[in-house]
């Protein structure tokens, strides 16, 4: 794939909207999602992200089979994330809110300034790789309930043993992990109570105590690195809260491991921060449609290619109608 050398970003235009950018996690990977890309210059992050990794990136993103591999399939949707982003930088668009959803959260803190793109990179693939290991220690799996209000979910968590809450991530949608009996178990009660568990394709029961093999590689890696404070607001996905320092981020890259994702509390944080357009950095657009769900009075846009971005800039233009 051609890499041209990166241009300065441009001085972002007087856009009257108050912007907030988030990430995807490991869910959206789409193989080949770089080839709209061909030929831009944003495609030179992919150097500083390959540097952190120790390998070549890009084969990661163009295999389908990718999104079954925990290890891989992280450092893949960072990268395209983080080739988005700096599309989207060089293009003049930029934040004023920051969050990601699970392992988006370390795109944004690369976005926020917290890390450098080759330190967040080498972050992640220790986590993935960690992560991984995990899986494969402590097998489990995860299903999204749908049609039920939160609470009712956590009425169906309390009566199964080895099953939590994974992800509160909309109105009617939260994911729950655990071990596979423990999965079949949910849908079933599901049923009962007038919803229903949906499998999903994961590798492993993230963000509940199957994963707790990861947390000692992880902070030890994320011990070795320089996390500065964030430069624009960051929105933790565990604590549904601004962070406004670097030592707090480095702790939310930590506990996220085990911590469930609060999605939906971190989209109505980012009304109250007085944010009007919600931009979905990445592949998948699971994001901005969780947003038209849950907070649909904030305009939601996803920027996957170029033609995204495009459209995107000439929305926010004073006359686009985006006011």
């Amino acid at each position: 794939m051609r890499r041209p050398p990166t241009t300065d970003p441009r001085p972002r235009p007087e856009y009257p909207v108050s912007i907030a950018f988030v990430f995807p996690g490991q869910g959206s990977h789409r193989a080949g999602a770089l080839a709209a890309w061909e030929g831009h210059p944003a495609l030179a992050v992919l150097d500083e992200v390959s540097k952190g990794l120790g390998r070549d990136v890009v084969p990661l993103t163009e295999d389908p089979g990718t999104g079954g591999r925990t290890a891989d399939a992280q450092p893949a949707i960072l990268a395209v994330s983080l080739v988005v982003h700096r599309a989207l930088s060089e293009a003049g668009v930029t934040p004023d809110v920051v969050a990601g959803h699970s392992l988006g959260e370390f795109s944004a803190g690369i976005a926020a300034g917290c890390l450098s793109v080759v330190d967040g990179a080498a972050l992640v693939a220790s986590r993935g790789a960690a992560m991984g290991r995990a899986c494969a220690q402590n097998p489990g799996t995860m299903a999204a309930v749908v049609k039920l209000a939160p609470d009712a979910v956590e009425v169906l968590v309390d009566s199964i043993p080895d099953l939590v809450i994974a992800n509160d991530n909309a109105p009617g949608q939260v994911v729950v992990a655990g071990t596979p009996d423990a999965v079949d178990s949910v849908r079933g009660r599901a049923k009962e109570a007038g919803g229903r568990a949906l499998p999903l394709d994961v590798e492993g029961a993230f963000h509940s105590p199957a994963m707790a093999p990861a947390v000692d590689a992880v902070a030890a890696t994320v011990a070795g690195l320089d996390v500065g404070d964030p430069t624009t607001t960051f929105v933790s996905g565990s604590t549904a809260a601004p962070l406004t320092s670097g030592d707090a981020v480095a702790r939310a890259f930590v506990d996220g491991i085990l911590s469930p994702v609060r999605w939906r509390e971190v989209q109505h944080q980012l009304v109250v921060l007085g944010v009007t357009h919600l931009v979905e950095v990445g592949p998948g657009g699971v994001l901005a449609g969780l947003a038209k769900r849950t907070i649909p009075d904030v305009a939601a846009h996803r920027v996957e290619t170029p033609d995204d971005l495009r459209e995107l800039v000439a929305a926010l233009q004073p006359d686009g109608g985006l006011r």
